[in-house]
């Protein structure tokens, strides 16, 4: 049951987004005791399974109600983490090969990133952003921010062409404390560019996460036939057999993202490339563990 929790063709008839990040997070607890995250159960030490002798009052009723199964929820002391969510909303992110929109998956993963953060007490801000910055919600805890920032996301669109490393750059410097920094981009900008901002962001001490969004759709180039390709943040158009750009054009996206994963891990930066297919316990496992091991160096 879980799994289909998290699925985002599931997700996307549920409609309310604030709806989706509870039964996203709350799949992805049942999940959390089992293969292939049940190392990070401890880790999320807001719930463990109720054991006779324990006050019924802190048993997690919303989750019995969708388990038949008690668990009670706990908290540790420990130092909260300030999350910085990026969002990059450039035209690109439109592309809609079938049930989801990356756009749509995009704002999934944020509001359960968010969601989850805040239950385990940390503060979270937002940044969503094309050439300019649209929204922007400084870094805050609570349920009322927690709305505010999914209001925010359910309004945002897509459109205009992206300045991933710029506004980085732009934005870590207002910034007067060190954190954990979340991009959710399609990365459709230039390669040297987002990672010389990456490695000058951690260079100054934050960590960084980079969730590189691609769609099945793109990066096989399934269809057969000729076709008017059009660039969503440009406006540009080419029209191309497909079976002929095919090898080519799979070639270099794999070598860009082999590029990504090299060069941002080596700056210290976790990269990790996303399917809008796949289920969204990967993100939110990756965030845990970010967090996990901020704790242990602290």
């Amino acid at each position: 049951m879980s799994e289909r929790l998290l699925n985002p063709s599931v997700l996307a008839s549920i409609g309310r987004l604030d709806l989706i990040a509870r039964t996203v997070v709350e799949g992805f607890l049942i999940g959390l005791h089992r293969s292939p995250y049940h190392g990070l159960s401890q880790e999320f030490a807001e719930h463990r399974p109720y054991i006779a002798g324990d006050e019924m009052r802190r048993v997690d009723w919303r989750i019995y109600g969708r388990t038949d199964r008690l668990y009670v929820k706990e908290f540790e002391e420990e130092t909260n983490v300030a999350m910085r969510l990026m969002f990059d909303v450039s035209g690109s992110l439109a592309f809609v090969p079938r049930d989801v929109s990356k756009l749509e998956y995009a704002r999934y993963l944020l509001a359960s990133l968010a969601y989850l953060a805040i239950r385990q007490n940390d503060r979270v801000g937002l940044v969503c952003f094309d050439e300019e910055v649209r929204e922007r919600l400084n870094v805050r805890g609570g349920q009322r921010h927690l709305h505010a920032l999914l209001a925010a996301l359910d309004r945002v669109q897509a459109g205009g062409r992206t300045r991933v490393g710029q506004t980085l750059l732009r934005e870590a410097a207002q910034w007067k404390r060190r954190g954990l920094i979340l991009l959710v981009s399609d990365l459709y900008d230039e390669p040297e560019e987002i990672v010389e901002a990456t490695a000058r962001v951690r260079r100054v001490g934050h960590d960084v996460i980079i969730f590189h969004l691609l769609d099945r759709a793109e990066k096989l180039l399934e269809r057969r036939g000729t076709y008017e390709f059009r660039d969503l943040e440009t406006g540009e158009t080419l029209i191309a057999d497909t079976l002929r750009i095919r090898k080519a054009y799979q070639q270099r996206l794999a070598e860009t993202s082999a590029y990504f994963r090299r060069e941002l891990e080596r700056t210290g930066a976790e990269y990790v490339e996303l399917d809008t297919a796949e289920p969204l316990d990967k993100a939110l496992a990756v965030y845990l563990r970010q967090r996990k091991g901020k704790r242990g160096k602290g």
